[in-house]
């Protein structure tokens, strides 16, 4: 049995948590406040900055842990993001 999908899988889940977790933070830090909006961003980030570490060719360790990193600041920019532009229009959820 090969185990590159279930590996592959399982560093989806680990990049989208890592996306939530960034949410998360924000969302403490805001006290809930209007945040909603940013936790599918937030998970759409943390896998697409975590794809884009081995993508570039990153592909050892030390790319596994730059991925994670780059999945945690990839959820935290684009939960950011969404949450600002929501205020911007005014938007309320």
């Amino acid at each position: 049995m090969d185990l590159d999908p279930i590996f592959l899988a399982l560093l989806f889940v680990v990049w989208a948590g890592l996306g939530a977790a960034a949410w998360l933070a924000i969302a403490i830090f805001q006290r809930g406040r209007g945040v909603l909006v940013g936790l599918p961003p937030a998970m759409a980030g943390g896998i697409g900055a975590g794809v884009l570490v081995p993508a570039l060719g990153a592909d050892n360790e030390a790319g596994l842990m730059l991925s994670l990193v780059a999945a945690l600041l990839g959820g935290f920019a684009l939960a950011l993001a969404a949450i600002r532009v929501q205020s911007r229009m005014r938007i309320r959820g």
